[in-house]
Parts: structure tokens; C-alpha cells; sequence
């Protein structure tokens, strides 16, 4: 069994909007259902769990039933950054699921992604125990301490950056978590870093310059930008066919 983990526990106190991003409605429906109507879709995907902003999971299974997402199953509440909105989710999706199932992990605030993303991530893992979605970055990198000045730059062929699907095993998953709880790793901003902290090989899966994350009021706006391109070519394409 694939499952979809969304996190969405989330709150930026430098996001200048009244609710969470991952709540903002954008042509009268929110970023997190965009996210999961993605999953719903997806032929792979049996079932979504999402790891929720306390106070917030009642509203999240209104817009599922509003909006049939019918394989939404499980609603935890998430924790203070994805390393612990993750671990939340995983503990609960171990009292339910097989072992070596696949847990798709991916930010509610992340509504761009494809099902090409998510597909490749659930490959990658079943070929090498994990995907990571991942970019070439196109601009020049460099190194700076101060955020003021620098003098190293690295070569944008040994960068990545780094996105969500992360796909991994369950048991696997729930692994990482408990090694990093024991040697006090925290605060990690995804799957991907608390892996590197504790010396794993990380393996990369498609990822693309689109699947934008929601961290801005801009970022909304070129959400609702990419979103109407997105519209306008499936009509095309419908009309060609």
C-alpha cells in the first residue's frame, strides 16, 4: 500500500495573511485541498493521512467531505516542524499499516505537485529505498555566513534542491525518527535533512521548478499565476483532441 502523508501543521509567523498558508483559499478552495485532491487522483495512492495544525482537523475533514477526497482516513495533529509533524504521522500510520508499505511525505503547501512527481518518488523508493524529489538549481551558488558577503562559490552541478514527495518505507521511516530522537537531532525542516544528519545515503526522484512551495503572499500569487497556465493548456489540449 502507497499512503500520502501531508503536512500541513505548519503556522509562519511571517506569513502576512490572517490564516495559515496552508489554509489561504485561492478561487473558493484552500492551498491543502488543491494538495490533496492531487493524492485523491492518483492511481497509486490508497490512502492520505494528513498530520494537521491543531485546531484545524475538523475544518480539514469538512473540506475533504466538501470536496470528495475520499481516501482521506486519518487526521493526526502535527507538531512544531515537519521533523515532528512527520514522526506523528508515522506513529500513527504504524498501527494501521504493513511495515514495508510506502509512506509518501509531502507539504501541504506544495500544491503544484504532479502525479509524474509523485510516481517517480514511489519508484525511486521501490528501486532503492527511498525518493527524494530534487532540482538542479540554474543559478550560481554561494556560500555566505553573514548573508552579507562571500568569497566560496559552489558549482551548481553539485547542488540540489530539495522538495517534497519524499517517499521511504514505513519501517524505515519510523527508524530514522527514533534514531534521531536518541541522538537529539531536532528541528529538521524535512525527511530528507534528518537522513543526511544521520549519515544516510540520500536518492533523488524528479522533481520541477513548478512545484513552487507556499512560503510568501507572492508565493500565492504565482501559485494563482502558474495555476491558470496550468488551466489554459489542459483546455487546449482538450480542444486538439
Amino acid at each position: 500500500m502507497n499512503v500520502g502523508l501531508i503536512l500541513a501543521g505548519g503556522v509562519d509567523p511571517n506569513f502576512r495573511m490572517d490564516i495559515p498558508k496552508q489554509f489561504v483559499i485561492v478561487e473558493n478552495r484552500p492551498v491543502i485541498v488543491y494538495t490533496m485532491q492531487v493524492f485523491q487522483n492518483h492511481p497509486k495512492i490508497d490512502m492520505i493521512l494528513v498530520s494537521c495544525l491543531s485546531g484545524w482537523q475538523e475544518m480539514v475533514r469538512a473540506y475533504a467531505r466538501q470536496f470528495n477526497i475520499s481516501k482521506l482516513t486519518e487526521i493526526v495533529v502535527g507538531g512544531a516542524d515537519a521533523q515532528e509533524s512527520t514522526r506523528n504521522g508515522v506513529a500513527r500510520l504504524r498501527e494501521i499499516c504493513r511495515p514495508d508499505d510506502i509512506v509518501v511525505v509531502h507539504d501541504a503547501i506544495r500544491p503544484l505537485v504532479t502525479d509524474d512527481l509523485i510516481t517517480d518518488s514511489i519508484r525511486s523508493c521501490q528501486e532503492k529505498g527511498m525518493g527524494v524529489a530534487a532540482v538542479r538549481s540554474m543559478d550560481t551558488i554561494m556560500l555566505t555566513k553573514d548573508g552579507v558577503a562571500s568569497r566560496d562559490t559552489i558549482s551548481r552541478y553539485d547542488f540540489r534542491r530539495i522538495q517534497t514527495p519524499q517517499s521511504y518505507r514505513l519501517n524505515y521511516l519510523w527508524e530514522m525518527h527514533e534514531k534521531a530522537k536518541e541522538k537529539g537531532i531536532q528541528y529538521c525542516v524535512d525527511n530528507n535533512s534528518v537522513m543526511a544528519r544521520l549519515g544516510e545515503t540520500v536518492y533523488f526522484s524528479k522533481g520541477s521548478d513548478f512545484n513552487i512551495k507556499i512560503n510568501t503572499v507572492e508565493d500565492v500569487e504565482m501559485f494563482k499565476a502558474l495555476y491558470h497556465m496550468k488551466k489554459q493548456r489542459k483546455k487546449q489540449k482538450e480542444v486538439l483532441l
